[in-house]
């Protein structure tokens, strides 16, 4: 047989081994020096000797080789290839049906790597972006590629999309930022050595937002990281809808007095001054003393969720945790109204189960002003539950942001994950302007609120406003012109219903009302003792200061006019072209579709457009735009000078993520060692020698 060319050659038994069920690959090659190919051979591709490539032997990686022999050979003769030798018999089974998952018959096409560019900036993963394509293709037998080659393709798209992805290339893209809006703040902390120590950045919208819902924030270090271990930190608050909004975000290098420190002084100097009225975090020691220094009138408050996670691995070696001592713990928390009702509580706690010596327990009550519910009603929490402070981070970074990422393709995925919020906001913005939800009573108090407020804050209204149908608040005491109401109420938890007493003060000359609850100091939502208190006295209308401007719809807040500076400019040319195409030739299939002969018309027709733009295409433009930008006119690099270097890889706190499992035997073996360290001194010793490879 002869062949043109090379290629023909190679594509010819790809294709005899594919029907055959035996993969191929080229074993040698011999060119001419106008780099044409001379002589060449092909052959199966377990051809070859297995060769053990890891240093572990106790875990040898799986190989197909078995030495087989078939194998075709071919020479350049009178301008063409030749075959001279054929080699048909394999010593192995063949299998025509598998041949689809041999790696010589896969290959993604143009058109697919089209649909996993779009679908990983569109922060969709690749299971799922596999799994539409096998759909589309009517299963995975009509499907040239394995998920596999899907992932290695998106890895390296992303390479070449991101560079180098280091210090460097962050830089460049906040300047880039700063370019295309001056009101975009970023702040890089550089060591003496030139390395990247801490960055924090924000868009303009969110310092804009922070006017708005920057009175209560959270400030958590605790969910993802990058490729170098660096922690992430996001300042979040809560909008009039109440969904988390993104105030602010860093990267650290520690979690360190002197690191929380620059980053809580770089966040207020963005912020111009303005410090928060409240800050939500966990218990970390140097978070707490950084607030103190750099917020001192900042009201600093612990995350109850944080704590309450933690009472298992503190409390449950404890007999008696099952048996009553949790029950106890969380009637503390959450039953005890005023500041004497807890210290009682928590006096009978630990005389009762014998926690005096508890040193965790200990620690807590030390620091009970800044986690103790009935101890923070002066606090207002801006409208977040416990589960939502401590979810608010997961629920905004769900499905976009992934750890382990180079320091620029983090920031590319959080850009991502903004975008979707800020879609959700002018959503529930619009569904406020556009739909009303009808009021369930006759009461002109929720009649004005459902004016007032968003639909998210009306809903959380209308169930307190539901709840008034079963109290009935009786006087209690009844001092000038203040009323000491009683308010019987059954709360509803997992398993069981329990009456718990309310008492409400009421104000006849402001009407003005307080509940030991305490549910519109810490969630300023009016609760329903207080609603039924106002309905005993025939209160028609609200005072103004139950009416937050925080939670009303009616309000045009300045920073939903901003766009956030997102980096659309390194987008290539002919991917804008492709997309717009792309919505074309949608609105082209559908319409084709319908009848049959369309469809086969449309077919025709792109398969001569296709043979003809194949013939005139020239190579895709990889030239980057947008980056026109000045990159010495910046003066937010702070602490070196020049290029600035990628960080050092973080060590974190705790146990690294990365530390593998160790295998039973290797953990005798750490034991046998440490039994030899421990032996007696005494007499004759054994030495014992122990061999354990690291890797």
């Amino acid at each position: 047989m002869e062949f043109n060319s090379f290629e023909e050659l190679l594509s010819y038994y790809k294709e005899y081994g594919k029907k055959c069920g035996f993969g191929v690959m080229t074993k040698r090659t011999e060119r001419e020096e106008d780099n044409s190919v001379r002589y060449v051979t092909l052959s199966c591709a377990r051809g070859g000797k297995a060769r053990n490539r890891t240093l572990n032997i106790a875990k040898p990686r799986p190989t197909g080789k078995t030495e087989c022999k078939a194998k075709i050979n071919a020479l350049r003769q009178d301008r063409v290839l030749r075959l001279t030798t054929v080699h048909n018999i394999h010593n192995h089974g063949l299998s025509p049906k598998k041949s689809r998952f041999f790696r010589c018959n896969r290959k993604v096409s143009d058109a697919v790597k089209r649909v996993l560019d779009t679908n990983d900036q569109a922060g969709i993963r690749a299971n799922k972006s596999y799994g539409s394509l096998v759909v589309g293709a009517g299963g995975f037998e009509n499907l040239p590629f394995l998920e596999k080659d899907c992932r290695n393709y998106i890895d390296k798209a992303r390479h070449l999309r991101l560079g180098a992805g280091g210090a460097g290339a962050l830089r460049q893209y906040f300047l880039r930022m700063q370019y295309k809006n001056p009101g975009f703040f970023y702040m890089m902390d550089i060591d003496d050595d030139g390395r990247l120590k801490n960055v924090f950045w924000a868009d303009p919208r969110s310092r804009a937002a922070y006017q708005y819902f920057g009175d209560v924030v959270t400030f958590d270090t605790t969910y993802l990281t990058n490729r170098y271990g660096m922690p992430f930190a996001p300042f979040v608050g809560v909008n009039h809808h109440g969904q988390s909004i993104l105030l602010g975000a860093g990267l650290i290098s520690s979690e360190d007095t002197e690191t929380f420190a620059w980053l809580f002084e770089t966040w207020l100097q963005c912020m111009d001054g303005n410090a928060p009225k409240a800050i939500i975090t966990d218990q970390d020691r140097a978070m707490k003393n950084a607030i103190a220094i750099v917020f001192p009138n900042t009201r600093h408050r612990f995350c109850l969720w944080h704590i309450l996670k933690k009472v298992p691995e503190k409390l449950g070696s404890y007999g008696s945790y099952k048996t009553g001592m949790k029950n106890a713990l969380m009637k503390c928390v959450y039953d005890s109204q005023q500041p004497d009702e807890f210290e009682k509580c928590w006096n009978e706690l630990l005389t009762t189960y014998n926690l005096h010596e508890n040193a965790w327990l200990h620690s807590l009550y030390v620091e009970r002003q800044h986690w103790v519910p009935a101890l923070l009603k002066a606090c207002f929490w801006a409208g977040m539950s416990t589960t939502q402070r401590s979810e608010s981070m997961n629920a905004f970074f769900d499905g976009y942001v992934h750890s382990r990422t180079n320091l620029k393709e983090f920031v590319d995925q959080f850009d991502n994950a903004l975008k979707k919020k800020i879609e959700n906001e002018n959503l529930a913005d619009f569904q406020s302007f556009n739909v009303t939800i009808p009021c369930i009573s006759r009461s002109p108090i929720e009649k004005r609120f459902q004016e007032l407020y968003t639909i998210a804050k009306f809903k959380e209204v209308q169930q307190q406003v539901n709840g008034i149908i079963d109290l009935n608040p009786k006087l209690h005491n009844f001092v000038g012109a203040v009323k000491t109401y009683m308010v019987d109420d059954e709360v509803c938890l997992e398993d069981f219903t329990k009456l718990v007493k309310y008492f409400v003060d009421f104000s006849e000359i402001d009407a003005v009302a307080t509940c030991s609850c305490g549910l519109f100091e810490m969630r300023e939502i009016l609760c329903r003792h207080i609603l039924a208190v106002f309905r005993c006295n025939d209160i028609k209308y609200l005072p103004e200061m139950y009416i937050l401007d925080r939670w009303r719809k009616d309000i045009k807040r300045r920073y939903t006019l901003l766009k956030s500076s997102y980096d659309e400019g390194e987008r290539r040319p002919d991917s804008n072209r492709y997309s717009s195409l792309l919505s074309i030739c949608y609105q082209m299939i559908t319409h084709a579709a319908g009848l049959s002969k369309h469809t086969e018309d449309a077919r025709a027709k792109l398969l001569v457009m296709i043979e003809l733009y194949r013939a005139n295409e020239e190579p895709p433009s990889m030239t980057q735009v947008g980056s026109n930008v000045d990159s010495t006119a910046n003066a937010t690099t702070v602490g070196g000078a020049g290029e600035v270097h990628s960080p050092r890889v973080v060590k974190g706190k705790g146990r690294p993520p990365s530390l593998r499992r160790a295998s039973r035997m290797e953990i005798e073996m750490r034991k046998a060692k440490a039994k030899t360290k421990k032996a007696p001194a005494k007499g004759k010793r054994k030495e014992v020698h122990i061999y354990i490879n690291s890797n």
